[in-house]
This record gives C-alpha cells, structure tokens and sequence, in this order.
C-alpha cells in the first residue's frame, strides 16, 4: 500500500535544503492546490476548462501547476471558466 502524500512531504521537509526550496515556493504550491479545487468542485475537466477559456488542456495543467505563476488576466479567465472569482488579500 502507497504512503500517504503528507508522510512523503514530512519526511522530505527533514531535508534542509528541500524545506528553504519548499518554503520558498509553498504560495505557488497553494495557488496551484486552489485552482485544482475550484476545477474539481465545478466538475470539469482540464479539457472542459480549456475549451471554456479559449485555450488549450495543457495551458490548464500549466497553470495548476502553479509554475511559472499566471498573470492575473489568466487567473481571472482560469476562475470565470470554473464559475469562481480572484479573491486577492494582503496581511
């Protein structure tokens, strides 16, 4: 039986320079997890959300892939396509 995700992430957080790398990109990491979400809970595809946006399923997974991250024109079209908005906070 597989390990679950969280024991891999703890055991690899042990690792120093694997934390200062996972520490610097844990924002980008979150985007990513969010936009997954917001896919799945409007029960769409990476496809379905490409058609929608005008664009192409494997723009989709770069997006969700948080890497590099997205304009926000593109998080915008992203979050019209799911049926969601761009919430932006500073605190």
């Amino acid at each position: 039986m597989g390990r679950k995700m969280s024991e891999v992430k703890e055991e690899l957080l042990k690792d120093e320079e694997f934390r200062v790398e996972f520490v610097e990109l844990e924002d980008e990491f979150a985007l990513a997890s969010q936009l997954i979400e917001a896919r799945k809970k409007a029960h769409l595809t990476q496809d379905e959300v490409a058609k929608r946006m005008g664009t192409t399923q494997s723009v989709v997974a770069r997006l969700e892939s948080g890497h590099p991250l997205p304009s926000l024109r593109s998080l915008k079209r992203y979050a019209q396509a799911v049926n969601g908005k761009v919430e932006i906070r500073v605190v």
